[in-house]
């Protein structure tokens, strides 16, 4: 996959009016304006070296091998939906499943020009259109923290496993996010403003909880420090900031200055900002 080359707004124009603010908690408006944004922001992610150790974690606790059933909740551009099938196939099958039209066409022509054979449908993590215990392992990432309330898909993931059946869900926490920049005051807006667009942005330290009382067996939790590109924050953090600084919370010189900093940073070798994810793994008693 080609790694994508962000292209940020200039520092101080903000999004027009009436135009989608582009970051990553508008994921509930990908079909109205469209799923561009969010896919370069879900491929991007690839290129991130702790995410993609993040992924492999994933894989490793679903312990997944040929003849499996399994199910993606969330599964977007339909990458890691893929990646499973190459695992569990020919024998076994997996089904990515969205709320987004738009991208399960996209995961459709991703997997149809892989020639993987992988099921994607639309669909509601709250209410999965599957019968109980229809699957081996059910994976779910990056999708409860934009619920308000994330028990009932957690318990929808434990009721559609088989018993003896594993589930993984992983999630970042907005309130171990960490910036670096030569404004405190900055950093602190951005983040603020970040989390008020994520209804469950605390989500991270809450999931050992969630499956436990689900009534999952054997949970774990593994928590891991996601470092990140300025690329990677720019497409994350570029479209928020021209809004603060659009309506005057931040000034066009302190973004500006905050972006130096980071691109000073990377090119001395000593920048610093991440995310800790919280992937939990447990298991549906027999």
């Amino acid at each position: 996959m080609p790694t994508p080359t962000p292209t940020p707004t200039p520092t101080g124009a903000g999004p027009g009016p009436g135009a989608p603010l582009a970051d990553p908690t508008g994921f509930e408006t990908v079909d109205v304006h469209g799923p561009d944004y969010f896919v370069r922001f879900l491929d991007a992610r690839t290129t991130i070296p702790d995410e993609t150790r993040v992924k492999r974690l994933i894989s490793g606790e679903l312990r997944l091998r040929d003849g499996l059933s399994v199910l993606d909740v969330g599964s977007g551009t339909g990458t890691d939906t893929c990646e499973i099938a190459r695992s569990v196939t020919p024998t076994g099958s997996v089904v990515g499943l969205d709320r987004s039209a738009r991208m399960v066409e996209e995961a459709r022509r991703r997997a149809s020009e892989l020639g993987v054979a992988a099921e994607f449908i639309e669909g509601d993590a709250v209410a999965l259109p599957f019968p109980d215990a229809t699957f081996d392992r059910c994976r779910a990432e990056r999708v409860l923290a934009f619920l308000a309330d994330p028990a009932p898909a957690v318990r929808e993931l434990v009721r559609v496993a088989r018993p003896d059946g594993l589930v993984v869900v992983s999630e970042i926490d907005v309130g171990t996010i960490f910036l670096t920049g030569p404004d405190a005051d900055v950093a602190d807006a951005l983040l603020e403003a970040m989390a008020s667009g994520i209804p469950n942005g605390h989500i991270g330290r809450q999931l050992h909880r969630e499956l436990v009382e689900a009534g999952l067996v054997d949970v774990r939790c593994l928590p891991q420090v996601v470092l990140n590109s300025v690329a990677f924050l720019r497409l994350v953090f570029g479209g928020r900031l021209d809004q603060l600084v659009a309506e005057d919370v931040v000034t066009a010189a302190e973004a500006d200055a905050f972006w130096a900093e980071q691109d000073r940073g990377e090119r001395a070798g000593w920048l610093c900002t991440g995310v800790t994810c919280f992937t939990v793994v447990g298991r549906k008693p027999a």
